[in-house]
């Protein structure tokens, strides 16, 4: 299975500084672009790419989500194959819960880190199967055949009451956020198929463009998250914006049967 990886992180339209991280392999950063492919075969079968929205107060925003990001690659990285999906998901929720307590012991040290958080949408490929990771209300989607599907489900408050009057940015699950935790961790789809793609971003891109907005974009396959980060920003670019685009190719049969 290959993947074919663009991503952007961008600062968007009107904040000062951009509080969104962006992980794809080992390579972590904020403000700019990536293309990379990746070959997924029998002595290479893990990667991650992930998505971490930064809050708070100071630019401590900025800090919680690069703290994420390098604490669960780190975790990822030192992940050991086969394992179950039941292994999977109980270490997952204990590397979650374990990084929650540290970015809450940083804010009690340092009271100009006090109140920051992040969210976290990742998306690991492990033994031809792809998984997502959530926590927050980043959001990962599949589109396939030409239609969108919203994989993850938001921590929200819009999400839990059903309201849409409610402001959207309200979440109620957060690293940093609380002293409890939760994560989403479940396989993306029981099936894989070639052209398949996979789309993580920040509520920057997803408050600005409703899904039929996002899903025409990538329909359109030339530069669609150039594009993306373009129409957002049309439309006041009012969040950081990070996305992160994976197209799918060489998928072998044995993954459908």
């Amino acid at each position: 299975m290959q993947l074919n990886i663009t991503t952007v992180s961008d600062r968007g339209c009107v904040r000062e500084h951009n509080e969104d991280m962006v992980l794809i392999g080992n390579d972590i950063f904020r403000e700019g672009t990536k293309e990379i492919m990746v070959d997924l075969n029998s002595e290479n079968k893990k990667y991650f790419v992930a998505v971490a929205d930064g809050m708070g107060g100071h630019n401590a925003g900025e800090i919680a989500s690069e703290m994420v990001l390098r604490k669960i690659n780190e975790k990822i990285n030192g992940l050991e194959m086969n394992l179950t999906e039941k292994d999977l998901s109980s270490k997952i929720s204990e590397w979650v819960k374990e990084i929650h307590s540290d970015i809450l012991n940083e804010g009690k040290k340092d009271i100009n880190k006090k109140g920051m958080g992040s969210t976290l949408i990742g998306a690991l490929f492990y033994n031809n199967k792809i998984y997502y990771l959530n926590v927050g209300d980043s959001r990962m989607y599949r589109l396939r055949n030409g239609y969108l599907m919203q994989i993850s489900k938001d921590h929200s408050l819009r999400e839990i009451t059903g309201n849409k009057d409610i402001a959207s940015n309200i979440i109620t699950n957060s690293f940093g956020g609380g002293e409890k935790i939760f994560v989403d961790f479940a396989s993306a789809g029981s099936k894989i198929f070639n052209e398949d793609a996979f789309l993580l971003c920040s509520d920057g891109l997803s408050d600005e463009l409703n899904d039929e907005e996002i899903e025409e974009t990538l329909g359109n396959k030339k530069n669609a998250v150039d594009e993306l980060l373009k129409k957002a920003k049309n439309k006041g670019g009012k969040d950081n914006i990070s996305i992160i685009l994976v197209y799918l190719s060489g998928v072998e049969n044995e993954n459908n049967r």
